[in-house]
């Protein structure tokens, strides 16, 4: 019996950002270059059309936009359309094991004006969709990777939202991801502390000493992987400390992602773990200031694309 060939599935985004313009780029490129993927663009088939007639080993499911895009974005009619773009692709890639999914920048504001008040990004959206108890978002790059134990928080709620059974939950799907996805047997994961100086040993914050530490001995108790820390973070990312960890896990969000696009902008994949299917994303936003203009770098989709193609069997 032969395998199904892979298919890679573009949820473009935004159609009053740059996610279509660079998904459109982005396929044509990677069809030349790999003509045995499928490459799939979901989106409104006669804007995408517009931005490159035709291109040869790219598919196209016509997602027609809702309403017309008069008003200045954020607005409900792109909001909404890069909602429904978003559910066809994923619901096309939840129903085959050799599909991915890559999905291109929307605005969450737009998406809530839309009517969906509580979405605060692809990640939990797609949890519920696809009926995932808990997901890690994961950013990979050629000389790091980065996961964050708390995602789209204010930073004013995130010490009330790390607890001891969540990291738990977070390092072992964390270290469940490394070993399926990136063949990491006993993946090595630095943990970051949440206050300057990892706590200073409870002079700058107990975090470390009544959630953090607790969390990371019982990941050793489990075996689940090498678990180190709680690392001071303003003192990790350098390149010393990086080549002694497949990972490094942020307590939130800017913790982990000021140092990774400071070091990799461009070059990072956002991977979600947990889910039942390969996800993947650019690491940038819709750029509504630059949208139509022909200027957006592909860059980032071609990467984020290549590697959602990569995570698939076969």
């Amino acid at each position: 019996m032969t395998s199904r060939a892979r298919e890679v599935v573009v949820a473009t985004g935004d159609p009053q950002g740059i996610g279509p313009e660079v998904a459109v780029r982005a396929a044509g490129q990677l069809a030349a270059e790999d003509p045995g993927t499928t490459w799939t663009l979901v989106g409104d088939a006669a804007s995408l059309r517009a931005l490159a007639p035709e291109r040869a080993g790219v598919n196209v499911i016509d997602v027609p936009l809702p309403a017309p895009l008069i008003d200045a974005p954020p607005s409900v009619a792109g909001g909404r359309a890069a909602r429904d773009v978003l559910a066809v692709a994923t619901d096309r890639v939840a129903a085959s094991s050799s599909r991915a999914l890559c999905t291109g920048p929307l605005s969450k504001e737009a998406v809530a004006l839309a009517g969906e008040q509580d979405f605060v990004g692809h990640t939990g959206w797609l949890a519920r969709r696809l009926g995932a108890e808990h997901v890690v978002m994961l950013f990979v790059a050629p000389q790091l990777r980065v996961a964050l134990a708390t995602v789209h928080l204010p930073l004013s709620a995130v010490s009330e939202a790390l607890t001891r059974d969540g990291l738990c939950r977070t390092l072992d799907v964390l270290a469940r991801g490394l070993r399926e996805r990136y063949d990491l047997p006993r993946p090595r994961i630095a943990v970051l502390g949440l206050n300057p100086h990892a706590g200073e040993g409870g002079l700058l914050g107990e975090e470390e000493i009544r959630v953090i530490a607790p969390a990371i001995l019982a990941a050793q108790d489990a075996g689940v992987a090498e678990v180190s820390g709680p690392h001071s973070a303003d003192a990790f990312f350098r390149e010393g400390r990086l080549a002694v960890c497949d990972v490094v896990l942020a307590m939130y969000h800017d913790q982990g992602l000021l140092p990774l696009k400071a070091l990799a902008f461009g070059e990072a994949v956002n991977v979600t773990l947990g889910l039942p299917i390969i996800r993947t994303s650019v690491d940038h936003g819709v750029a509504y200031d630059i949208a139509g203009e022909g200027r957006a770098d592909p860059g980032s989709m071609i990467v984020a694309m290549r590697h959602a193609r990569d995570l698939l069997p076969g």
